[in-house]
């Protein structure tokens, strides 16, 4: 399989620095631009399968590179984590207003859940199930996941073999791809973060 990984580009939450899981927020006037960008890098390359979370920001970007007629498989399990009461806030009004749980939630993240939120443990599983099925249904064929930074850098680090809490090593940017190639449940990074015409 070869996976092609893009991060939707940039929204207004992106640009004011809050969290943003669940939440349905669209693509700035540069997140737009940043989807044309990623569209023209991968211009030519025949996938057979494309994949958006339900969240708005993620089929705007998904939409140029497959095009008007393209089709897409929506998949709830692609969402980013939900960050509950905690959604759309600043991590400076919530150290102030809600210190205690927002103070426990940095200690210890895997186990604390934002109010009304979802935990990381259930977001791991669900992230998880998402990649076996990928692997399942779509062994020898090019794929192209479009979905957030924390379902992405988790994919990443599930691939590689590497423990759950590693995500935080991958860093995906706006208005650019990264490839996986999976051979026999092998995971290789083909590239990372990549600006320049594929294929």
């Amino acid at each position: 399989m070869e996976l092609y990984l893009v991060r939707h580009g940039e929204t207004q939450a992106n640009r004011d620095g809050v969290y943003c899981g669940s939440s349905d927020v669209a693509l700035t006037p540069q997140g737009l631009q940043q989807a044309q960008a990623v569209a023209h890098q991968l211009q030519g390359i025949a996938f057979d399968a494309a994949y958006a979370s339900r969240l708005r920001r993620t089929q705007q970007t998904l939409r140029p590179i497959i095009g008007a007629q393209g089709q897409f498989h929506v998949h709830a399990g692609l969402d980013e984590i939900n960050f509950g009461e905690w959604e759309l806030c600043h991590h400076r009004d919530l150290a102030r207003q809600q210190s205690a749980a927002y103070r426990a939630w940095c200690d210890d993240w895997r186990s604390a859940v934002p109010p009304g939120g979802e935990g990381f443990v259930d977001f791991s599983a669900r992230v998880e199930a998402v990649m076996a099925e990928l692997l399942a249904r779509h062994e020898g064929q090019r794929v192209l996941v479009v979905a957030h930074q924390g379902v992405l850098a988790l994919l990443c680090a599930r691939l590689l073999g590497m423990a759950a809490e590693n995500m935080w090593h991958f860093s995906f940017s706006q208005g650019s791809h990264s490839l996986i190639a999976i051979r026999q449940g092998f995971a290789v990074i083909r590239s990372l973060n990549d600006r320049a015409a594929a294929g």
